[in-house]
């Protein structure tokens, strides 16, 4: 059965969990020859238009030359009357707060986005020489007054950029933690939209509710998405500190054996669970320093277990295995230390 776990976005995308630095020179090294694939992304900057639609009549024009961003960015349907959205969307950027100080950041740190886009096609590269089906979506560049962060689809990827500013911006979004902001610069973008596009290939058997059927699902998830970002450090990936990198790595033994000594794998209650996968600052259940979401980071390590220990197995073949118990088991998961 598929999973239906993907395009899910919210401002706080507890997904993007990865792992630590220590396969990134594998990966790399052993990345496939892309040099036939050629992918072209369509890119349309729109915050030029946005941050000159500082009237109620250029709002509204804007407005009704992309319906989309008006529903999804600015929540039209909520508030049900253009009129509306178009006074929001002027208060925000005629704002000298905003436009002289926050967009200027914005210009400076991503220059004229073509530096993303080229991420983006080497990201799809990978993709499909995969999945050659795979069809390429449009790049759209969008600001939201720091309400939202990206949309994505099969056909349309839409990258709030005032968003991915980082916890130094001169602005940031409310209510985000800073363990959360820190994942919100545009290093970021890339790894966080590949998770959620390649999610659509992880199948999952939804009958089973067991935190090893959680862990193995996001593994094989994080393992797909470094699939098409070979080259990407897992440091990254994982958004946590380089001190909470050389702990994890260090003390990997001790973390599974937590999960073995308290029958956890097997638990099936959501709370629990969510203590090891959800997001979290720490999994104070380990360690006070053992960083959150630690057993999605375990169940990266058992699919990578699983892969070297089954070379023939094909990466298609991995994320169409629904059953999280066989991988385990054929993973024959050792950690180190």
């Amino acid at each position: 059965m598929q999973s239906n776990k993907y395009y899910i976005l919210t401002s706080l995308i507890s997904l993007i969990v990865f792992s630590a630095c220590s396969h990134k020179d594998d990966f790399c090294e052993e990345a496939p020859n892309i040099s036939n694939i050629d992918v072209n992304i369509p890119l349309k900057d729109l915050t030029d238009d946005m941050i000159g639609s500082d009237t109620q009549n250029e709002a509204l024009e804007f407005i009704q030359k992309h319906p989309f961003i008006a529903d999804y960015f600015f929540e039209r349907r909520r508030y049900g009357q253009d009129s509306i959205v178009a006074k929001n969307m002027v208060n925000i950027f005629s704002n000298p707060a905003y436009k002289d100080t926050l967009y200027q950041q914005v210009k400076n740190n991503f220059d004229d986005f073509e530096g993303l886009k080229s991420e983006f096609e080497l990201a799809f590269r990978y993709y499909k020489n995969y999945y050659p089906e795979v069809v390429v979506p449009e790049l759209e560049i969008v600001l939201a007054g720091l309400q939202k962060d990206l949309f994505v689809s099969d056909s349309l990827i839409s990258i709030a950029a005032d968003y991915f500013l980082g916890p130094d911006a001169a602005y940031v979004p409310n209510g985000v933690p800073e363990y959360i902001l820190m994942r919100y610069e545009k290093e970021y973008i890339v790894p966080m939209t590949m998770l959620l596009l390649t999610q659509k290939q992880n199948e999952t058997d939804q009958s089973d509710q067991t935190l090893l059927a959680d862990m193995v699902f996001y593994g094989k998830s994080y393992y797909m998405t470094k699939m098409t970002i070979p080259c990407t450090s897992d440091s990254l990936l994982i958004g946590y500190t380089a001190k909470e990198m050389e702990d994890i790595n260090k003390n990997e033994h001790i973390i599974w054996a937590n999960f073995l000594e308290n029958d956890l794998l097997y638990e099936t209650s959501h709370f629990m669970k969510n203590k090891f996968i959800g997001e979290r600052p720490k999994t104070f259940e380990i360690s006070q320093e053992c960083p959150g979401r630690i057993g999605i980071w375990v169940g990266w390590q058992i699919v990578q277990s699983y892969m070297k220990n089954n070379p023939d197995v094909t990466l298609q073949e991995l994320m169409k295995n629904s059953d999280a118990q066989e991988i385990f088991s054929l993973s024959k998961y050792k950690p180190k230390g």
